[in-house]
């Protein structure tokens, strides 16, 4: 079996304006809530989806004054939560591991409750000129 089809990762999405970008104004900053969840936990985790969303919804302390008020929170599998450059680019990007979304992954920023197996996290980074990207 695939190392994607063994864990999933929780995650929660706030959205902001970006006033500079005129095609693209509004970006959303994910919050890895809990990682590399043993798939065997999904029924689990998915029943109480909406209550982590709405404890975190009450609970986080914005200082953003271009929060535009849209949250969510979903489930996002290995595939897409450890997707790499080189994933997205293929052969022009050969050798960069650096993550493509972020979603802390290598943080434990607001809401952080758990990472079921750290030592995986520290198989990847993020660039360090990230800008947020999304694959639609």
């Amino acid at each position: 079996m695939s190392e994607y089809f063994k864990s999933f990762n929780i995650v929660y999405k706030r959205e902001y304006i970006d006033s500079e970008d005129q095609h693209d104004p509004n970006f959303f900053i994910g919050n890895s809530i809990y990682k590399n969840v043993p798939i065997e936990k999904i029924k689990f985790y998915r029943r109480r989806l909406s209550a982590i969303h709405k404890i975190l919804n009450n609970s986080f302390k914005e200082d953003a004054t271009n929060f535009t008020g849209t949250t969510g929170i979903e489930i996002v599998y290995p595939d897409e939560y450890y997707q790499t450059y080189e994933d997205v680019f293929g052969d022009s990007a050969i050798g960069d591991k650096n993550l493509w979304n972020d979603y802390g992954q290598q943080y434990e920023r607001q809401g952080f409750r758990k990472d079921f197996d750290p030592d995986l996290t520290k198989n990847y980074k993020t660039r360090k000129d990230f800008k947020y990207n999304t694959i639609q």
